[in-house]
């Protein structure tokens, strides 16, 4: 079982609710419940004061025996398969439309597979980037490069706020960027054109969006 499979074993078999079981860790409800979701991972305190108040260890909470009984890239080909897990911090939101950031405390995690080349995952907030089936509260993990090719959907900080597009660049005869287009892949939005001689805004690209995660309701 995972992490958040054993912790919902263990309230179950106690017959506590998630509620009680935050009051143990000294987290919220909420955030129980995205343990027991399988969306984060809790930090090793709250495991083992959970440990402590129910007498086990901590490795009766973080061993994980999943079994998948059906593959899913049977049902979905595009799918990535998670080989091994570490843990990658989720160091804010990004916005889908208009820039926002909303930064992390740097202590909330999400699992992603070994072989993915990420550095640090952003949650996406709004509807601009649903063409590419990205959706508001999805996990967006970002590999930090700021040289990408045109047509990548980058994280990019405008005046210290981010949000997440499509990059397409316009040079001139020596290379020059003129001009950087934002773009969403919602047409009801319309592109962030970057530079020129009157820009005032400072623009930088962290990243590269290398994969997301989407949320079930």
């Amino acid at each position: 079982m995972s992490i958040g499979q054993n912790i919902k074993r263990l309230r179950e078999s106690h017959g506590m609710s998630q509620l009680q079981i935050a009051e143990i860790a000294g987290v919220t409800d909420k955030a129980v419940s995205t343990w027991e979701n399988d969306v984060k991972i809790p930090r090793m305190g709250a495991i083992q004061r959970l440990a402590d108040y129910f007498g086990i260890t901590k490795s009766d909470i973080i061993e994980d025996e999943t079994v998948q009984s059906l593959n899913p890239l049977l049902l979905y080909p595009n799918a990535i398969p998670i080989r091994g897990k570490r843990a990658v911090p989720i160091i804010g939101s990004v916005a889908c439309g208009e820039p926002i950031y909303n930064p992390g405390d740097g202590t909330e995690y999400i699992l992603a597979g070994d072989d993915m080349s990420c550095d640090f995952a952003l949650i996406a907030e709004g509807d601009s980037m649903i063409g590419d089936r990205i959706q508001s509260g999805d996990i967006v993990f970002i590999r930090r490069q700021d040289d990408v090719d045109d047509g990548s959907i980058v994280a990019v900080a405008i005046d210290g706020e981010l949000t997440l597009k499509h990059i397409s660049r316009l040079r001139n005869a020596d290379g020059h960027i003129l001009h950087t287009c934002l773009t969403a892949s919602n047409p009801k939005y319309p592109p962030i054109i970057i530079g020129g001689a009157n820009e005032t805004r400072e623009a930088r690209i962290l990243g590269k969006a290398v994969a997301f995660r989407s949320m079930l309701p």
